[in-house]
C-alpha cells in the first residue's frame, strides 16, 4: 500500500487581505485527500504526487472566480490530471499489496479509472476532465480494467480494487491528513489578491553600482601576483614542496638540496714590470739624491776627495828661487 508521505511546502502570501471565500475554502478542503490519493496513485510516489497537488491548488484557486461552482468539479480534475508530474510514472513509483492492479496500465488509462474510483466523477465529467469523448473514455477505462487470466476484464478484480482504493481513502494516518491541510491553506494564502488599499508603494529604483572599476582592479592584481610567481619560478627561488620533508629517526628533518659544484680555474702569470717600485722611491730617499739627479753635479761629487786634496794644496808643487831674485836681494 502506498505509504504517507511527510513533504512539506512553504508558500509565502502575497498580501494580508480578507480571507478566501468560505465555499472556495469548502470545496478545497473536499477535495484534498481525494486528491492527494488520486496524485499517489496515478504516479507512485505520494511526494511526486504532493508536488502535483500542489500545484493544482494554487492554479485552481487562480481561475475558481472566474468559473461558476458547478464548473469546479471538473475543473480541478482537469488541473491535477494535466500536471507534468502525473503525466508519466515516477522514478520511484510502487504499487504493492491489494493496488499493485495499478502498475499494469498506460498513465492515461490509469488516470481514467482513477478519476471514476477515487474522483467519484461520472462517465461525462471524467471524459471532460481528460480532454476525451465518452467513447474514447470508456476505450481508456476497459484498457484500465484489471484482467483475467484469459484477458478478459476481471468483475472480481475490479471490487477488489476499488474497496482497497475506498480503505486507503478512509485509512490516511493524521500526519498525512496535517500536510493535506497545510498545502490547502498555503494554496489559499499564496495566490490571494491584494487590495488596493494595501498594495505596497513601488520601491524607488537605484542606480546601478557600477562594479567594473573593482573588477579590472582585481584582475590586474592577479596578473600581477601571477607575473611575480612566473619570474620567482624562474629564478629558481620556489619553496620547498611538501616531498622534501622526509622522516629521519622518528623526527621530521628538512632535506636540503645538494652543494653547488664550484669550479676552480687558475689565472695567467702575471707580467713582469718594466720598474719596480721599491728601486725608484729608494732612490728618491738617499740622501744625495739632489746631486745624483744632476749629471754635472755627480761628475763633481765622484771627484770630491781629488778635489778636496787638490784644494788644501797638497799636490800642488814649489816653484824654485830665481837666483836673480836673491841676487838682488
Amino acid at each position: 500500500m502506498i505509504g504517507s508521505s511527510a513533504t512539506g511546502f512553504a508558500m509565502a502570501p502575497t498580501s494580508a487581505s480578507d480571507p478566501p471565500p468560505a465555499a472556495l475554502a469548502a470545496f478545497l478542503r473536499g477535495c484534498e485527500r481525494r486528491g492527494a490519493v488520486f496524485a499517489a496513485l496515478q504516479c507512485g510516489d505520494p511526494d511526486r504526487g504532493d508536488v502535483a497537488l500542489a500545484a493544482a491548488l494554487r492554479a485552481f484557486r487562480a481561475k475558481a472566480a472566474a468559473l461558476p461552482m458547478a464548473d469546479w468539479p471538473v475543473r480541478f480534475w482537469s488541473l491535477l490530471a494535466a500536471t507534468p508530474q502525473l503525466r508519466a510514472d515516477g522514478a520511484h513509483a510502487q504499487w504493492s499489496g491489494s493496488l499493485a492492479a495499478l502498475a499494469n496500465p498506460a498513465p492515461a488509462d490509469r488516470a481514467a479509472l482513477l478519476l471514476r474510483l477515487v474522483g467519484g466523477l461520472q462517465e461525462a465529467e471524467a471524459a471532460q476532465a481528460l480532454g476525451l469523448d465518452n467513447a474514447g473514455y470508456r476505450d481508456a477505462l476497459a484498457r484500465a480494467c484489471p484482467r483475467d487470466a484469459a484477458g478478459h476484464p476481471d468483475a472480481a478484480g475490479w471490487r477488489a480494487l476499488a474497496e482497497a482504493i475506498q480503505q486507503h481513502l478512509r485509512e490516511l494516518p493524521p500526519d498525512r491528513l496535517a500536510t493535506l491541510a497545510r498545502l490547502r491553506e498555503d494554496a489559499l494564502a499564496g495566490t490571494r489578491i491584494p487590495s488596493p488599499a494595501a498594495t505596497p508603494p513601488a520601491p524607488a529604483v537605484t542606480a546601478p553600482v557600477r562594479r567594473w572599476p573593482w573588477i579590472l582592479l582585481v584582475a590586474l592584481l592577479l596578473l600581477v601576483a601571477g607575473a611575480a610567481g612566473w619570474w620567482w619560478d624562474r629564478q629558481g627561488a620556489r619553496p620547498l614542496s611538501g616531498a622534501s620533508v622526509a622522516a629521519a629517526d622518528g623526527d621530521s628533518a628538512l632535506v636540503l638540496p645538494p652543494d653547488p659544484v664550484i669550479t676552480v680555474v687558475d689565472l695567467p702569470a702575471a707580467d713582469v714590470p718594466a720598474v719596480r717600485a721599491d728601486a725608484v722611491m729608494a732612490a728618491h730617499e738617499h740622501a744625495d739624491f739632489a746631486l745624483l739627479a744632476d749629471a754635472d753635479e755627480e761628475a763633481l761629487a765622484r771627484e770630491a776627495d781629488f778635489l778636496a786634496w787638490y784644494v788644501a794644496g797638497a799636490g800642488v808643487p814649489q816653484t824654485p828661487a830665481v837666483e836673480g831674485d836673491d841676487a838682488a836681494r
